[in-house]
């Protein structure tokens, strides 16, 4: 069964920064730049958001949190999240659009196991003085960017400029939450994240997760509860629910169609599965954001 039609989708799409996959701006030039109708309602992105808010407050939707925007915050969104812009023009600050290629040479290294991405929190508050020098960075950033001519130098350049400044801010943003686990354990960690992004949909159990990266069941529980204080039965719960929920809302599509795209043979067990992660059926549950949208 194919994907039921949800909302728009957004995607990485500037052809002269393609090669590079990183775009950087400020929320006034987003707006200038912005089509009408494109920054109203909900959307669902491909690419990562880096939002670095210096003056005006406001708020911002994503996955069905409101976060409140005010100087000194650090928005972070990633990719298949929904978000929604709120309309105040009155929250100015400077934006980071990522492409899941921007990072592609090091995505192996320390580097990406030290970021730890999967677990950045939506939103942080960085002490002044880091907040001060990520605003340079992203000057220095934006003003390379804006000069790229499509060489691998520049390329180079950007990448390594863009992996300080994601450093720099790693260790406000990632979340209270994370526990102090093992270099080997984050990079399980990583590995089964990025494979249950891709996976959900299937519904596969920890141990077909585990046969897939190589791994016995019983590291990449172990390195999931180190990282994030959960097993990785949990997580997989958490993202099918998660995405339960957004078509739920964000699609015309039946509880039922929802259930068997996501892996449910049986529509009781997916209402089941549905009560038990969120604490209601699934009609209840898109009966009370309706009312609250």
């Amino acid at each position: 069964m194919s994907k039921p039609k949800d909302l728009k989708e957004v995607h990485f799409d500037n052809p002269r920064l393609t090669a590079v996959g990183v775009e950087a701006l400020t929320l006034e030039e987003l707006r200038a730049g912005a089509s009408p109708g494109a920054l109203t309602g909900p959307q669902r992105v491909d690419f990562f958001h880096v939002l670095l808010v210096e003056r005006g407050e406001g708020q911002h939707m994503v996955d069905f949190i409101e976060h409140e925007l005010k100087p000194g915050t650090v928005l972070f969104v990633r990719p298949g999240q929904v978000q929604q812009w709120q309309p105040a023009s009155s929250v100015e600050g400077t934006l980071i659009l990522m492409a899941n290629t921007a990072l592609m040479p090091s995505i192996h290294g320390p580097e990406m196991r030290l970021l730890s991405l999967p677990l950045w929190s939506a939103v942080a508050r960085p002490e002044p003085e880091v907040f001060a020098v990520v605003s340079s960075d992203f000057r220095r950033l934006k003003s390379d960017i804006g000069r790229f001519k499509g060489s691998d130098l520049e390329v180079a350049l950007i990448q390594h400029e863009l992996l300080s400044m994601l450093l720099r801010l790693a260790p406000a943003m990632q979340s209270s939450r994370m526990a102090k686990g093992s270099g080997r354990e984050a990079e399980v960690h990583a590995l089964f994240a990025q494979a249950l992004e891709a996976g959900y949909a299937g519904r596969q159990s920890v141990l077909a997760y585990a046969n897939r990266l190589g791994f016995s069941e019983s590291t990449v529980s172990r390195a999931c509860v180190a990282m994030t204080g959960r097993t990785a039965k949990q997580l997989i719960d958490e993202r099918v629910a998660l995405e339960a929920k957004r078509l739920l809302v964000h699609s015309e599509a039946t509880a039922a169609q929802i259930g068997h795209w996501l892996g449910f043979t049986e529509a009781t067990n997916f209402v089941k599965f549905f009560r038990r992660t969120a604490g209601m059926t699934p009609l209840d549950f898109r009966a009370r954001m309706t009312a609250k949208g």
